[in-house]
């Protein structure tokens, strides 16, 4: 090895743009060894075709391609770089990025509606009709409050359930009461991404899109959502009455306000 033709880490660092300690750490990683250690010094040194492999190496983390995953672009020859493989892993992630930037920004549009219902639900005293989309939620029995840890707990072993079923989750969690065919259930529930819901999951539950009544109230108590809405009870239909943290422009976490709501009946049904 002619020393003369090989460049010190400096020299690589000033030539690249990169930093010696991102060099040394590449060379730690298994990326960049060095072409030569001096035995009786312990310096490093490279040859000039590892100039282009310090660039590919760059463009790895621009491209944000792991560098765990180099040496799948490299050939044979540790200075043979597949440049065409390099971009379409990199076009590949940055594909998959998009989509999950336009899921988060679909997220972020469902958040700001229900923002939007829980300000006008304020503006108008804390009581009023509107429409909710169709709502997938995972639900377990609870027949308790939202102001207790048993509550968290719950919610806690829904969002384990979801990482085991491969659901994604949605943004609401709170209590649900079902009535169906005469028969009412108490639950707790977790809402689920609808894009990514599952089918045969025990305990999902869908809510078809509907109009409800909504109301504010101070107290978790679901148990009396017949008392909040006597004119929705005294009609015989199949109903949905949830209650959830209240969504508001400004909160205080040590007095909450709750959402409660029940689904208005079809036209015609229970009179």
């Amino acid at each position: 090895m002619e020393q003369a033709k090989l460049l010190s880490i400096g020299t690589l660092s000033k030539l690249t743009g990169v930093h010696i300690k991102s060099l040394r750490y590449y060379g730690e990683i298994g990326v960049l060894p060095p072409a030569w250690v001096d035995p009786e010094t312990g310096y490093r040194y490279y040859s000039l075709a590892q100039i282009h492999v310090v660039e590919a190496i760059q463009f790895c983390v621009a491209l944000d391609i792991p560098l765990k995953q180099f040496s799948q672009f490299m050939g044979a020859g540790e200075n043979r770089i597949h440049y065409a493989r390099l971009l379409a892993r990199g076009a590949e992630l940055a594909d998959a990025k998009i989509r999950d930037i336009r899921e988060r920004l679909d997220f972020l549009r469902r958040i700001e509606k229900v923002f939007a219902r829980g300000e006008a639900l304020w503006a108008s005293g804390g009581r009023g009709d509107f429409d909710v989309p169709e709502k997938v939620c995972l639900t377990a029995p609870y027949a308790g409050g939202q102001d207790s840890v048993d509550f968290y707990r719950g919610v806690g072993r829904l969002f384990q359930r979801m990482e085991h079923e491969g659901l994604r989750p949605g943004y609401d969690v709170g209590l649900l009461r079902v009535r169906r065919g005469g028969e009412e259930q108490s639950l707790i529930f977790a809402d689920v991404d609808a894009a990514a819901r599952g089918e045969g999951v025990d305990g999902l539950i869908v809510l078809p899109a509907a109009r409800y009544r909504f109301l504010h109230t101070r107290k978790s108590d679901i148990g009396k959502a017949s008392e909040a809405f006597p004119e929705l009870f005294a009609r015989d239909y199949d109903r949905a009455v949830l209650e959830t943290q209240a969504y508001v422009e400004v909160s205080d976490p040590s007095a909450p306000l709750y959402e409660l709501c029940c689904s208005l009946p079809p036209e015609g049904a229970g009179e």
